[in-house]
């Protein structure tokens, strides 16, 4: 592809030389992956300074680098004043924009991202729609895992997503559903793409090793919201960020409540311990909704859902019909078959204090025995709140098993003493296992008739991340092979 090609994306540039005829076969903003006909982006990010690495992707064959600031490295050089922002671009020209033949949905929050895709995934492919599914789970085309391997573990780096959009156009995708971070956001990842519907769950603690403070967190979130980015909004107005974007917003916008006045209002809502069910509220109509799931966190989420749905085109007593045929998704509150044994498991990916609180008190309120809850915090991420998370855990669980969760860098007994330093010290219900298979085992053991052993953190991921190494590792594979020797 001609380099002119790719540059007719970006609205301001300036060049050193003459870009006519320069043929590029690769994007990159790895220079140890540059090869003859790259291109290399030059970012600059929160350790190091992409412009470093220009001499590197010279030796290993790029043909152009796009920059911020031109520098003395003799190759063709393309200067943006955002060259994440380009990349974005770029890439789109690069695979054939294909952001433009396909629908998009994208959902953002703290917590409850995965759940509401999934749903939705179910509603429109049971109205035959063609819907693919991007985030934490993975990447699916209709109901086929996709084997494409990303560096991000949710909202894909924009070559690589550029790249994921072109397979889904020669599947045939009409529609992609995807979880767009606050990092997805702020790095400009998905710069070529308008969402007919961007939904807003909530926001609390979490990435504040990224971004540094609440209010940069936030500020990412919003991006999502702007008239460039989501034609439409679909807003948690019960969170103090999404009452913030929901005033803000002057367009196309529809809220969701279970506590005040909104256009999807949940009354009258009913916990039992495997469904729940709501009156949903819309425009002075009532519309009677019952689901396979329960947590009122999951009623936050079917809403969004519903609003989601509408915005699609979908009538409100469609969209309903649509969302009760949902059943869960894989890692989230997921109950694995328990072989006749009187306890149960439940594997979930909270991973956040919001979320964890959520998962602990929704199983308290239907429990009979005790609260089992096996969990730890990843390393290299926020650790403010370790402690927090370690006295939630305290509050509602009768017993806690703290271990390793995605260690990554870190000591893992440090970040586990870092969640113990959170316990009351009069709790003294709990032990410290830091290996994850051997405190899963514990939790197994030690629980009675009745009890309900809580696995949080990972959800269905199937690696633990320890010092640069994912090393495979399923929570469900682990319950189920211990199940398999009693």
């Amino acid at each position: 592809m001609l380099l002119t090609d790719l540059l007719k994306n970006i609205k301001v540039y300036q060049t050193n030389d003459e870009v006519d005829h320069v043929e590029v076969s690769h994007l990159t903003l790895d220079n140890r992956t540059c090869r003859e006909g790259s291109v290399f982006f030059a970012i600059k990010g929160l350790v190091t300074d992409g412009h470093k690495y220009i001499d590197g992707a010279i030796k290993n064959g790029a043909v152009a680098v796009f920059v911020e600031e031109f520098t003395r490295d003799d190759i063709l050089q393309i200067k943006v004043k955002d060259t994440r922002s380009a990349m974005s671009l770029v890439a789109a020209a690069f695979y054939g924009n294909p952001a433009k033949r396909l629908n998009f949905l994208g959902i953002t929050g703290t917590n409850g991202k995965t759940s509401i895709t999934f749903m939705l995934k179910k509603a429109l492919q049971a109205k035959g729609v063609s819907v693919a599914v991007i985030g934490t789970s993975g990447i699916y085309a209709n109901d086929e895992k996709l084997d494409i391997r990303i560096t991000t573990s949710t909202t894909p780096d924009p070559i690589e997503l550029q790249y994921i959009l072109s397979i889904l156009v020669e599947k045939g995708i009409d529609t992609v559903v995807m979880e767009v971070t606050a990092q997805a956001l702020h790095l400009r990842k998905v710069e070529d793409i308008v969402y007919t519907a961007g939904v807003f769950t909530n926001f609390t603690q979490d990435h504040l090793e990224f971004f540094g403070t609440m209010e940069v967190y936030a500020n990412a979130k919003r991006r999502l919201f702007t008239p460039q980015r989501s034609k439409n909004a679909v807003v948690n107005i019960d969170d103090g960020l999404g009452k913030e974007i929901a005033e803000a917003t002057e367009r196309n916008l529809m809220t969701y409540s279970l506590k005040q006045n909104a256009d999807l209002m949940a009354k009258n809502v009913l916990l039992g311990g495997d469904s729940s069910s709501f009156d949903l509220v819309y425009k002075d109509k009532v519309y009677s909704v019952k689901l396979k799931i329960t947590g009122e966190f999951n009623v936050y989420n079917a809403l969004g859902a519903i609003g989601a749905l509408m915005c699609y085109g979908y009538e409100a007593d469609e969209a309903v019909r649509l969302l009760e045929l949902y059943s869960g998704t894989p890692g989230r509150f997921e109950t694995p078959y328990m072989h006749g044994e009187e306890y149960s498991v439940i594997i979930d990916y909270a991973h956040t204090p919001d979320g964890l609180e959520n998962i602990l008190r929704t199983v308290v309120n239907y429990k009979k025995g005790r609260l089992i809850t096996v969990f730890g915090c990843g390393g290299n991420r926020d650790s403010v709140k370790r402690p927090i998370m370690g006295k939630i855990a305290a509050q509602y669980s009768d017993y806690c098993v703290l271990t390793s969760d995605n260690p990554r860098f870190e000591d893992p007994n440090e970040i586990i003493e870092q969640i113990r330093v959170g316990l009351p010290s009069d709790y003294n219900n709990y032990t410290c296992i830091e290996n994850r298979y051997n405190a899963i085992n514990y939790a197994m053991q030690f629980a009675k008739k009745d009890d309900i052993i809580v696995i949080a953190g990972k959800g269905d991921e199937d690696y633990q991340d320890i010092m640069g190494q994912k090393h495979h590792f399923s929570d469900r594979e682990v319950v189920a092979e211990i199940l398999q020797k009693k």
